[in-house]
């Protein structure tokens, strides 16, 4: 494993797909209430449709080029100049993201 920031990371593929499902509530009170279902008789079919997995392929590419850019960049330098150098902004903005949607978990 690598250790960035002091810590050891893993990505959370599951949540990858769980948050780039379509149907995925957004707000906090669409995550409250419970799904409603149109007119199903079984409730055991609500996770998958017909069709297979449908994905919102904007944050699905979105997440994989966060992914990408931690996968590409990261170099340790002297803690006592810090942890990046100054020019890997996009490094932050990436990592910071994938911890935000959960999809960077740390190994406890």
């Amino acid at each position: 494993m690598l250790e960035i920031f002091g810590k050891y990371y893993y990505i959370d593929v599951d949540e990858m797909i769980e948050q780039c499902r379509p149907d995925y509530p957004t707000t906090k009170e669409e995550k409250v209430r419970p799904k409603k279902t149109k007119g199903r008789q079984n409730d055991d079919d609500d996770d998958d449709d017909d069709n297979g997995l449908s994905l919102n392929i904007f944050k699905f590419e979105t997440f994989k080029a966060c992914v990408e850019r931690i996968f590409s960049e990261y170099e340790p330098v002297d803690e006592k100049l810090g942890g990046l150098s100054e020019n890997s902004i996009s490094f932050k903005i990436a990592f910071n993201t994938l911890i935000r949607y959960n999809l960077l978990k740390d190994d406890e």
